[in-house]
């Protein structure tokens, strides 16, 4: 019996000390993976300094690719590889997955798109016990974690969008709100709802008459709009959170003829929204800095590693385009 129970002991030994050496070689395989995997330059190219992971939702939204745009301009100056990693908008899950991978791979930074219910102290401390610096970007500042963020504040964003509206319409304003795929929750209880309600109640008799969720695919602002139409033809102005929607929104006026009696305020910019701009059927687009947010994450994550605590945080501007010019 001793010696079946020594035989036993060997053998679980054995197997735990595999087990632990494959662990520690799939890190280091995971990170010289994404250091090769980042730069896709030939092996004779010089490593960069710092790995950096990117995780953010798999969308061609205009605000997302300006912010991919700024994280990549800046990362060059840093000596930063950068790897991006992109989830379903809806997949949360999925979210946390490429979050764990990048802890596990032991990576230099993570910026990470962070919406505002996210857990972001859990996944702060979390990443500061595994090496990791961490930055948060995204619009709104997540409940009680103001430190390090970077966003564009949405409810101004909102505000202003009801502005531009009510200074068109007056008390005749109906207004339907379509919110981003992106969120969760009460859709009454989004910053940027709250915004576009701040604007409309300071109108006497102007009203939002409808609220929506996008979802997520890239036809889905032209079903939103199409739907509440249909379901509330009384509204005679839309506003829209993303560039996808707007384009969506847009098309949906031109196809149902009512140009010019649906005015569109929209967000950010591509060549379809200038388009609709001047033709006048977007009447104005709010465009977010989000190329400035990634640049600024990249400077955060410098500071991180050069041993600073987390600065406050940071909120971009936005400009105003419409047909009379853009506006700050």
């Amino acid at each position: 019996m001793k010696k079946a129970a020594w035989i036993l002991a060997i053998v679980f030994g054995l197997a735990f000390v595999g087990t632990a050496l494959l662990n520690a070689d799939l890190i280091v395989t995971s990170h010289e993976a994404l250091a090769r995997g980042v730069l896709r330059t030939p092996a004779s190219a010089a490593p960069a300094r710092y790995q950096l992971v990117v995780v953010m939702p798999d969308t061609d939204d205009s605000f997302f690719r300006g912010l991919t745009d700024g994280i990549q301009h800046s990362a060059g100056a840093a000596d930063a590889a950068v790897q991006v990693f992109r989830y379903p908008g809806s997949s949360t899950s999925e979210a946390e997955r490429y979050f764990e991978i990048a802890l596990l791979a032991k990576v230099d930074g993570l910026i990470m798109y962070t919406p505002r219910n996210d857990l972001v102290a859990d996944r702060s401390n979390r990443a500061s016990r595994s090496g990791v610096a961490f930055v948060p970007v995204g619009t709104d500042a997540p409940n009680g974690a103001k430190r390090g963020f970077i966003g564009s504040g949405s409810l101004l964003q909102g505000f202003e969008g009801g502005k531009i509206i009510c200074a068109a319409l007056g008390s005749a304003a109906r207004v339907g709100v379509i919110l981003p795929a992106t969120g969760t929750g009460d859709l009454r209880d989004e910053l940027l709802y709250r915004g576009v309600a701040s604007a409309v109640g300071t109108y006497q008799g102007a009203a939002i008459t409808s609220v929506v969720r996008a979802r997520p695919g890239i036809l889905s602002g032209e079903e939103a709009a199409a739907r509440m139409l249909r379901a509330h033809p009384q509204v005679n102005a839309l506003f829209c959170s993303n560039a996808q929607d707007t384009e969506g929104a847009a098309q949906v006026v031109v196809d149902a003829n009512r140009v010019g009696s649906v005015l569109i305020v929209g967000a950010d910019e591509t060549p379809d929204i200038d388009r609709y701009i001047d033709k006048g059927v977007v009447a104005a687009s709010i465009v977010r800095d989000s190329r400035r947010i990634g640049e600024e994450a990249v400077a955060a994550f410098i500071r991180l590693k050069e041993g600073k605590p987390p600065g406050a945080a940071i909120e971009v501007g936005f400009t105003i385009r419409s047909s009379e010019g853009d506006e700050r």
